[in-house]
């Protein structure tokens, strides 16, 4: 069957809202003729977070010192019972009395160190029964997760707990994936079998074998994952199984935790669990919740987890993504194709599901991680977080936001890939304050959009008298089946002063309990009693996503105004605009308050500049100027440039009504190309450089490229050889030509593409040449060596060092037989008394300027000196005579052999070994008469050249 095929028989799974499940049953129509795409209802989605807990119950966890009996009597003077454990740290207590009296009286006894609520979660995923996506591409390229597979495919010994509604274990996609795990939710059925289908989701999105041509690949591609079952077939669940579940986990090989669940209600028994599992070195990762708003989610919002917000495969905020300062990272999270549970899917299907929700983008996010602590094992939870958060690709407002928290992660830079570039910035759209509002003539309407993360829109009409007015915002159509981000407006109204005239807003669709959401445009409107002026109308988004699809605003007379109450809009003007870019680095930001200000409270500490990226506030002096009811941010240094800054304000009041407000606006710098290498330096080696550069302050650094060209001309970016592209601070070029001129170019590079001004360093090419007086001398004879370092084009320099080298001709190890300096002609000599063969050569090491150079090797025979005596050198025919001498150095035991000429050739007669003192003796009895030549052959060695003695003429009478 064709992968076309099986994904349009894909399955239709039970859909998961946050406020509650709903079940949907499969269709029974063919593949080929698939039912049509269906969402389940959102509305719930949207519901206000609130929080819910177990009636009568609270848990706690007694002082490590309080003894049996004290716990016995704790429990027993709130009039509870001690239900059950929910691990050996934490108790869970049941009586008659409210939970929150319980709490408070369980909270003040001496005995207990923590008391919370027991919280109810609920997951957080929505899955649907979509066909239309086709498969995992297009989410895994938006982290790009491929190219880290390139760099690491496996997890190692690392194991995700994933707690969540258990598992289909027996899903063929998931088999040999599984280690054992634990179900907190019944104590009677200890496997974690999953009734809900949201788990075998979550966990295959982490585990799904990869590679295996079936089904789906696991961003984690070989990972373990734990299946630890916290919440119920309704997918919801309470504190206590959670936090059961998390010390389960820890206390049996966790590595990393998933939570794709959570809640309202900050639970500090929750809270303690997430910290035992940091404390033991556990990475733990939570959905960021799909309420749309900026209310706490739980257990996402504690500081030690990871909390992950959900984007489309575009890259862009989903209008169900809960947002806030604590969400840390974006991940994909809409319509994610994962593992389904094959008990749930109808027959006529595949048991794979598509996942929605910020519960589908935080088993992304733990399955990198997983692969991050298996290439790192030393890093702690907060190295592991920080090595994703710093390596996330910027979108939405620019730095860190409410959105995406840091960015949207990039698995291949989490691994050590190089960075991608951020995800494009909206351009600021002109309307973003009351002084830039968009001028209507009369009543009318105009169009926008929504263009960024956290877009207010600012239009302005002017009235000639008091009377009723209406504003409305009539939106695009609003359908979550196929639109990932859709517009909720939002519309408040001010009088010429800013002050509140009304508000109104449309956040969801209307939900029929027989038909589902009725999806189409959605509209916004509020009837206010206007003074004569001008009236200000702000649009915005109910859940702050972007949504590039147009809107319609228009102003016009009504009949039904009312007065109403409400919190005026404390500026006319911020400067720079938000999500401005360009700005210089001198820029000295300002702030217009709609009315005057309590001077006293216009202070560095509560109108501020901060850093986009590290949130950190920056050194700047704040003044106010009561005349013109501005505030003037005058930085201490130069900003960075291509950095975003926020601007904000806290806790000023204006004087009229003492009301405290705050802002936050962003803005970025100009993007300039990096200033040149403070230095760039080098030395010439034999065959190689040593390269060194300083990298002047770069906000946005991408690396630093440095390339060669041979000769004197330098290369430009795109031309010579590559030598080094990263962002260390030096390099060793190797495998270079001898009598080479080398030209280095080096540029540094920023995020963006520019290149700084070119920093050049050459190093000139050398040669060197030696020679010797001869190459044959006897023992105890010197030779003397002449050398020359010249330029390539023959120029000379006096006084570079020079270093002789000397090495046996039997040995391959060179020895410095003297440092010398080139004359003024660049030329040397020295005089050697060589006491075997020997090999020499002279090299140049080079400096900042030349290269360096090596001769060729020069060998220099050494030859013994051997006498020779023949004594008688006359004899008659029959006597004897004597050869003899001496071989110096002394050969003791080497062979020399009497030679005899004869026939015009030299013959060997006999031989004998060589004394302690290198002696040697013949006896010769000749068997004709005449003049007969002799001498003594010494054959050679690995230390000396062969050697004859003279000849020696015997005659025989």
């Amino acid at each position: 069957m064709s992968r076309r095929t099986r994904l349009l028989r894909l399955a239709v799974p039970a859909a998961v809202v946050a406020g509650g499940l709903v079940a949907l049953t499969g269709s029974s129509g063919s593949a080929a003729e698939p039912r049509h795409p269906y969402r389940p209802p959102f509305a719930a989605k949207h519901a206000a977070a609130k929080a819910e807990f177990e009636p009568n119950t609270v848990l706690v966890k007694f002082k490590p010192k309080a003894t049996a009996a004290a716990r016995r009597a704790a429990v027993a003077r709130a009039g509870a019972t001690a239900e059950d454990s929910v691990s050996s740290k934490v108790v869970k207590i049941k009586g008659e009395a409210s939970a929150p009296e319980l709490l408070k009286k369980l909270k003040a006894d001496p005995n207990v160190a923590l008391a919370a609520l027991n919280y109810k979660r609920r997951a957080t995923a929505v899955p649907n029964d979509e066909f239309y996506g086709t498969d995992q591409a297009a989410y895994l390229n938006t982290i790009r997760m491929p190219q880290a597979w390139d760099l690491s495919k496996s997890t190692g010994s690392q194991v995700v707990a994933v707690l969540d509604t258990g598992v289909d274990a027996g899903h063929p996609d998931l088999v040999g994936h599984l280690v054992p795990g634990y179900n907190a939710v019944s104590s009677t059925r200890p496997n974690p079998v999953d009734d809900n289908g949201h788990g075998t989701m979550t966990l295959g999105i982490i585990a799904a074998a990869a590679n295996n041509v079936e089904g789906v690949a696991g961003v984690g591609w070989n990972v373990k994952a734990m299946p630890v079952k916290v919440l119920d077939a309704k997918g919801d669940g309470y504190d206590a199984d959670v936090a059961e579940g998390i010390y389960w986990a820890v206390d049996n090989g966790a590595d990393v935790i998933n939570m794709s669940l959570g809640g309202a209600g900050d639970d500090p028994i929750l809270h303690d669990a997430v910290s035992y599992a940091v404390s033991e070195g556990v990475t733990v990762v939570a959905a960021a919740g799909n309420d749309g708003s900026a209310d706490f989610r739980y257990p996402a919002a504690y500081p030690e987890v990871v909390a992950v917000a959900a984007t489309d495969a575009s890259g862009g905020l989903t209008d169900f993504s809960s947002y806030g300062a604590w969400v840390d990272i974006a991940a994909p999270g809409w319509d994610i194709l994962t593992t389904g549970s094959r008990a749930l899917t109808d027959p006529d299907y595949l048991p794979y599901w598509y996942c929605t929700g910020t519960s589908c983008s935080a088993p992304i996010v733990a399955g990198v991680a997983a692969l991050v602590k298996n290439k790192w094992p030393a890093l702690s939870p907060d190295q592991v977080a920080q090595r994703l958060e710093g390596s996330a690709r910027d979108a939405g407002p620019r730095g860190t936001d409410s959105y995406y928290g840091h960015g949207i992660l990039d698995a291949y830079a989490a691994l050590g890939g190089r960075f991608a570039a951020d995800f494009p910035p909206a351009v600021a759209d002109g309307n973003d304050q009351p002084i830039r509002a968009k001028k209507l003539t009369g009543f009318g309407s105009a169009t926008g959009a929504i263009d960024f993360e956290g877009d207010v829109d600012w239009y302005s009409v002017d009235i000639g008298s008091d009377q009723d007015v209406r504003a409305v915002v009539a939106g695009p159509s609003f359908d979550e089946r196929f639109y990932s981000a859709n517009l909720g407006p939002v519309v408040d109204v001010y009088d010429s002063n800013l002050k509140f005239l009304g508000h109104g807003e449309n956040e969801f669709p209307v939900v029929d309990p027989n038909t589902g959401p009725k999806w189409g445009p959605l509209t916004a409107l509020t009837d206010v009693k206007a003074p004569a002026g001008t009236i200000y109308v702000a649009v915005r988004n109910y859940n702050g996503s972007k949504v590039n699809r147009s809107y319609t605003v228009s102003i016009g007379s009504s009949g039904a105004g009312a007065v109403a109450t409400g919190t005026a809009y404390p500026l006319r003007d911020v400067f720079p605009a938000d999500m401005s870019a360009g700005a210089p680095a001198s820029v000295k930001p300002t702030v217009t308050f709609a009315r005057d200000m309590d001077a006293a409270s216009v202070t560095t500490g509560t109108v501020m500049l901060r850093d986009g990226t590290t949130d950190q506030q920056v050194n700047a002096i704040t003044t106010y100027d009561a005349a013109t009811r501005t505030a003037t941010i005058t930085p201490q240094q130069p900003l960075l440039d291509n950095r975003p800054y926020k601007i904000e304000g806290n806790y000023y009041l204006h004087d009229a009504d003492h009301e405290p407000a705050s802002f936050g606006t962003v803005f970025s710098t100009a993007d300039l190309a990096p200033q040149a290498l403070t230095s760039f330096t080098g030395s010439g080696t034999y065959l190689a450089a040593n390269l060194a550069w300083k990298i002047p302050p770069t906000n946005d650094l991408d690396q630093v490229i440095v390339r060669r060209n041979v000769g004197s001309k330098a290369p430009t970016p795109t031309t010579g050889t590559l030598v080094s592209a990263g962002t260390g601070t030096s390099v060793k070029n190797t495998g270079l030509a001898q009598g080479t001129t080398y030209t280095y170019a080096a540029w540094v590079t920023d995020r963006t593409g520019h290149y700084s001004p070119i920093a050049v360093k050459q190093l000139l090419g050398m040669k060197s040449g030696i020679s010797v007086t001869s190459t044959l001398l006897n023992y105890g004879g010197a030779i003397t060596i002449k050398g020359s370092t010249l330029r390539i084009d023959n120029l000379a320099y006096a006084g570079l060092p020079v270093n002789v080298y000397v090495r046996p001709k039997n040995s391959t190890k060179f020895t410095l037989l003297a440092a010398l300096k080139t004359s003024s002609t660049g030329t040397l000599s020295l005089t050697h008394k060589p006491l075997v063969s020997s090999v020499y050569m002279l090299t140049f090491p080079g400096n900042e300027m030349l290269m360096g150079t090596r001769t060729a090797d020069v060998t220099v025979q050494v030859r013994p000196v051997i006498s020779a005596a023949l004594s008688p050198a006359s004899i008659r025919l029959g006597g004897t005579t004597a050869f003899s001498g001496y071989v110096t150095p002394a050969h003791a035991g080497q062979i020399v052999y009497l030679q005899q000429y004869g026939s015009k050739v030299w013959k060997s007669i006999a031989s004998v070994k060589l004394s302690t003192s290198g002696k040697y003796a013949f006896g010769i009895k000749p068997a004709v008469r005449g003049q007969i030549a002799y001498r003594v052959y010494f054959p050679g060695d690995a230390d000396h050249a062969p050697a004859y003695t003279v000849n020696k003429i015997l005659t025989v009478g």
